[in-house]
């Protein structure tokens, strides 16, 4: 995971010789100049301008809407139902991205049926304002597609911190005269803030690293750092400038990570240092910048409340406490009574709508491929044209391309997912019974494993593969006196390695669930018995945690399965998977029902792992808690 990252360092100071040959020696920094360049023509730096700002903007509207789902799943809905919401929440997550992003297509269309249905019911104020947002090309589009993509990142943790509330503070807070309002800021989110940062991180490092949605709802304005990084990478003699400007991704997402890692770890524990060391401190900052508070005088304290009740001390959740009763302003009892007639109905109607939101595209995807017509805006009728060919028109099932797809997918996710289990088993086995001095280290790349953006790994894979191949595997087999020069060219075994990578800290995570929660005494009692430490494992620990480890491979052959842009550095000519075939058709403007019928497949195979893991979770799986 982090040699690959060193690589791209390096190769950053490299250059193309006048025969075209990369030279590594000396190092260039006229890459890294150019990358930090602020003139006329400067690329990077407007571009990571650009792109920080999506993210940004993204983070943000992720976190309004995250934390109203959040906060109706964890406190409002009945508790039968959470379970079933969160299982909606996370379901879409695992389907692939370029399957959801493809499904938001009939949206931006002002001639499908979905805006002629609108328009037919007088409603075309509605169609209109969808058009607005939904308008390929333009910056809110953009945004709208990034949240709709990682919303379940924000989503996830805000859930679990929100559910650990306890419900006697907000009650002592309600005894004591709060509004709903003032409970809310002054005890609900402040317990929440290792949550926020964290899915906020999730978020945002994700947002930075996209470059296959901006290619497919940008436009020519609205690509991002990582369009640039990948055309760069693509070109003949791109790659030195590709790893100049992958490493501000690269230095971005440590500096998080490491944040995310320490925050992460208090919403495990259930803490909130985060007020007194990043909140406070800003907020005292800024009072002494805006002079805020100045030129304030306090009046003579109350003993009492006005009903008789103790007057009491008022913290401000940014800092700062006031002495006397708490008293609600006119704003305060207008929200109060706003949240009392109707706010249970207006956070369930926007965690109602978001869920729409995710299942409607794609079930209209499943349904047009069987449409009976070459048409992606009407359904003529029901057919299995497009899966089974006609007369007229070659189906998805005739398709060679299309057939070696599949096997190549469920090849590659096959492959990947046992060796990512297996390496994923000893590592977590590691962490769990052992001290020792790289312990740490090995934490913070599995957490850097699981967020990492996939273009930096595809590209340092990549990077690393070339490394290999000019440098050692080459000059190897030449001094040892073989004919021809070996190489690891790019195929199915570059994939495999590339999805077995991410799947690494993916299935450590989870299988470091099943090991905090196995009875360690049975193999104290194994060992008593005379049985040694292998057998022991073999024998009585990896029996008990099975369903840990079935479920950490069916993940790991769910996110290969759905895998494409480290795909897109590392497949080859020969190989081609399922994500590869889909975006391929759209990239190339040939969409037809076709797409639609390999998009259900993807679908379809998604839902039913997904299914399959919640089953195995109820004995002991870990679907919903990673």
């Amino acid at each position: 995971m982090v040699i690959p990252l060193v690589f791209v360092f390096i190769y950053g100071f490299g250059y193309y010789s006048e025969s075209y040959t990369l030279q590594l020696w000396p190092m260039d920094p006229g890459n890294y100049l150019y990358a930090i360049s602020l003139g006329r023509g400067a690329i990077v730096i407007p571009l990571l301008a650009r792109t920080f700002g999506v993210a940004l903007a993204t983070t943000l509207v992720a976190l309004f809407f995250g934390y109203i789902m959040a906060y109706y799943i964890a406190r409002i809905a009945k508790e039968r139902w959470r379970g079933v919401l969160m299982g909606l929440v996370v379901v879409p997550f695992w389907v692939s991205f370029i399957v959801r992003i493809y499904a938001v297509f009939p949206f931006t269309n002002s001639e499908s049926f979905i805006h002629d249905g609108l328009r037919g019911a007088g409603l075309g104020f509605l169609s209109s304002a969808i058009l607005s947002i939904f308008e390929i090309g333009t910056a809110q589009m953009l945004v709208f597609t990034l949240m709709y993509v990682w919303l379940p990142f924000m989503v996830l943790p805000l859930y679990a911190s929100l559910s650990k509330v306890d419900p006697q503070l907000l009650e002592a807070a309600y005894d004591l005269g709060a509004s709903r309002w003032r409970a809310f800021l002054y005890v609900t989110l402040p317990l929440t803030y290792p949550a926020m940062i964290v899915g906020s991180i999730l978020t945002f490092i994700t947002s930075v690293g996209a470059f296959i949605e901006p290619s497919m709802v940008g436009g020519q304005n609205w690509q991002l750092i990582g369009n640039y990084i990948q055309d760069e990478f693509n070109l003949a003699v791109g790659l030195p400038q590709a790893s100049a400007s992958a490493l501000f991704l690269i230095f971005v997402t440590v500096l998080l990570i490491s944040v995310y890692r320490k925050y992460a770890e208090l919403e495990e524990e259930g803490q909130t240092e985060v007020r007194s060391r990043i909140i406070v401190p800003l907020w005292n900052w800024l009072k002494q910048i805006l002079k805020i508070g100045k030129g304030r005088e306090s009046g003579p304290v109350p003993a009492g409340m006005p009903d008789g009740g103790a007057t009491i001390s008022e913290g401000h959740f940014l800092g700062g406490v006031s002495e006397g009763p708490i008293r609600k302003a006119a704003w305060e009892k207008a929200l109060d009574k706003i949240a009392e007639k109707g706010g249970k109905w207006i956070l369930g109607g926007v965690t109602a709508l978001v869920l729409l939101m995710f299942f409607v595209p794609l079930i209209i995807v499943a349904v047009f491929s069987f449409n009976s017509a070459d048409d992606l805006n009407h359904l003529h009728g029901l057919s299995l044209d497009f899966w089974i060919g006609s007369g007229s028109r070659d189906g998805l099932f005739q398709d060679d391309q299309a057939l070696n797809s599949i096997k190549y997918s469920f090849l590659i996710a096959f492959m990947s997912s046992v060796l990512a289990t297996g390496i994923g088993m000893f590592a977590a086995y590691a962490i769990t019974r052992y001290r020792f001095r790289g312990r740490g280290p090995l934490r913070t790349a599995m957490y850097l494993g699981l967020v990492i953006p996939s273009l930096i790994l595809g590209v340092s894979l990549a990077i690393l593969i070339r490394f290999l191949n000019y440098y050692l595997l080459a000059p190897l087999s030449l001094g040892y006196g073989f004919g021809d020069a070996w190489h690891w060219d790019y195929g199915l075994w570059s994939v495999v390695v590339g999805h077995t990578t991410f799947n690494i800290p993916l299935a450590t995570l989870v299988l470091l669930i099943s090991f905090r929660e196995y009875d360690w005494s049975l193999n104290e009692a194994a060992m008593n018995l005379g049985a040694d430490e292998i057998t022991t494992f073999l024998r009585v620990t990896v029996p008990n945690i099975m369903p840990g480890i079935i479920s950490a491979i069916l993940l790991g052959f769910t996110f290969s399965f759905d895998e494409l842009p480290v795909t897109l550095f590392l497949y080859g000519q020969d190989v081609i998977t399922v994500p590869i075939f889909i975006y391929g058709l759209i990239a190339k403007k040939t969409i037809s029902p076709r797409v639609n019928a390999a998009s259900t497949i993807v679908l379809v195979l998604s839902l039913a792992f997904v299914a399959i893991t919640t089953k195995i979770g109820k004995k002991g799986g870990q679907l919903f808690r990673i």
